[in-house]
C-alpha cells in the first residue's frame, strides 16, 4: 500500500493507495493533530512508500516524519508545488511559492474532470476549499505556442474562512459574540447578521470567480466543485446566489471529500520522489 497524508492546519486526512489501483480508499481517515503518534495503530497494513503534503508546520511534519520511522522505518516523501508540472501548468508568478494543498488540490480535481466532456470541450473548472483558509482556485485550458493545449492554473483567491471570520469579529471587537446563527436574508439579530455576513462573504468570493472564469471562457459554463469542513457554513447561501444570478447557467456544485489527496495519488501514479521542501513557500 501507498500511504497518503494530508496534513492541514487543523487536522489531517489520511487515505491509502493499492498498487495498480487508479482510486484511493474513501473515506480518509481523519485525526488530529494531538492523534498522530497513534498513526500506525489505526491502519491494518504497513505502507510501502509514504506521501505527504503539509501546512501545518514543523511541528506536524516531525511528528508524521517520527511517527512513520518509528512504526515503518519509512520516510516520508513531501510533494508541493514543484512536483506534476508534467500534468498541469503552474500560472503562479512564483511557482513554487503556491502553497502545497492548493496545488495538490489543483491536480487532484484535474485527476476527477480530465475525462469529462463539459471539460474536453472547454469548461474552466473552479475548486472552492472551504477549511482555516477559503482559497478559490481555477482550471482552464491554454494553448501553446506550437498550437496543442494544456490544462493550466490560471489564478485563485485567498481569504479568511468561514469560522476565523467568525472568531475575528469575536476576538477584535468588545460586543460581538461567537456567533452561532444561521443565514437569513434580512436578519434581525445579532448571531443572525454575522453568520449571514460570513455567508454572504464566502459565496460572493466565490460566485465572483465563477463569472470571471465565465467571461474568460466564453461559450463554457464554468464546472464547480468545493471541498473543506466549513461548506455547511456556505453552501446554503451559495446555492440562492447561484440560483439568482446565473438561474439554468450554473451546475450544482459537487463535493470532493479531500482533493489534496486525490493529488497525491496522481503523483503516486507519476512514480515521483521527494524533494527538500523550500522553507519560504506560502499556503
Amino acid at each position: 500500500m501507498i500511504l497518503l497524508i494530508d496534513a492541514g492546519n487543523t487536522r489531517v486526512k489520511v487515505a491509502w493507495l493499492a498498487p495498480g489501483d487508479a482510486r484511493r480508499s474513501a473515506p480518509p481517515l481523519i485525526l488530529s493533530h494531538e492523534e498522530l503518534p497513534g498513526l500506525a495503530e489505526r491502519l491494518d497494513f504497513a505502507p510501502r512508500r509514504i506521501l505527504g503534503s503539509n501546512v501545518a508546520g514543523e511541528g506536524v511534519r516531525g511528528m508524521l516524519e517520527h511517527a512513520s520511522r518509528t512504526a515503518w522505518d519509512l520516510p516520508v516523501h513531501w510533494h508541493d508545488a514543484r512536483d506534476g508540472h508534467d500534468l498541469l501548468l503552474n500560472g503562479y508568478r512564483q511557482p513554487a511559492r503556491l502553497g502545497a494543498d492548493r496545488w495538490l488540490g489543483l491536480l487532484g480535481l484535474l485527476r476527477h474532470v480530465r475525462d469529462e466532456p463539459a471539460w474536453q470541450a472547454g469548461s474552466p473548472c473552479i475548486l472552492a476549499s472551504f477549511g482555516t483558509a477559503t482559497t478559490i482556485d481555477t482550471l482552464a485550458w491554454r494553448t501553446q505556442d506550437d498550437g496543442t493545449r494544456r490544462a493550466a492554473f490560471i489564478g485563485g483567491l485567498i481569504l479568511p474562512g468561514a469560522a476565523l471570520m467568525v472568531r475575528s469579529l469575536a476576538q477584535g471587537t468588545a460586543g460581538l459574540p461567537l456567533a452561532q446563527g444561521e443565514p437569513a436574508d434580512f436578519p434581525t439579530d445579532t448571531d443572525t447578521a454575522i453568520a449571514s455576513g460570513v455567508a454572504a462573504a464566502q459565496a460572493g468570493a466565490l460566485l465572483r470567480q465563477w463569472r470571471l472564469a465565465a467571461d474568460a471562457c466564453p461559450g463554457a459554463r464554468p464546472l464547480l466543485f468545493v471541498s473543506g469542513g466549513d461548506w455547511p457554513r456556505v453552501q446554503g447561501e451559495l446555492r440562492a446566489a447561484l440560483t439568482r444570478t446565473a438561474p439554468g447557467r450554473a451546475d450544482p456544485p459537487r463535493w470532493l471529500d479531500s482533493p489534496v489527496l486525490d493529488g497525491l495519488a496522481c503523483l503516486a501514479d507519476q512514480g515521483l520522489h521527494t524533494r527538500p521542501a523550500d522553507p519560504a513557500s506560502a499556503p
